[in-house]
């Protein structure tokens, strides 16, 4: 299976609810997550460093919504993948150790030895 057909039947399920309530054909959606696919297989590079590193306007463009709106209840953006993209583009430009630091230790601890998110206990505030 190509890396197309691949990301086209992950996109199909889970978009599975929503791809009901739309009046395109299966040739017209195919064209669609084809056209996504591509544009996201060109995105502009983002290697993370230590460092911050500066950005420039076409990864901005790329990484960051237009507008940052809540548009679900309690959660920025869009939907997971813009507000990933969004981080990915924040942790780029500030550096791997300020983000880092950001974070309590305890969590990082936690996560290195592999114990679930779920179960970090109590909340800490940053």
């Amino acid at each position: 299976m190509s890396d197309f057909e691949e990301y086209i039947k992950k996109k199909l399920e889970e978009n599975k609810e929503m791809i009901g309530q739309l009046p395109y054909s299966s040739d017209q959606l195919r064209e669609i997550y084809r056209q996504e696919y591509e544009y996201k297989k060109n995105a502009p590079a983002l290697e993370l460093n230590p460092e911050g590193q500066a950005i420039n306007r076409e990864q901005v463009e790329f990484y960051l919504p237009e507008k940052w709106e809540m548009l679900r209840e309690g959660k920025l953006l869009y939907d997971d993948e813009e507000l990933l993209n969004a981080l990915k583009l924040i942790i780029f430009n500030i550096g791997v150790k300020k983000t880092l630091d950001v974070i309590p230790q305890d969590f990082i601890k936690q996560y290195l030895n592999g114990i679930n998110t779920n179960s970090f206990g109590d909340n800490q505030k940053i």
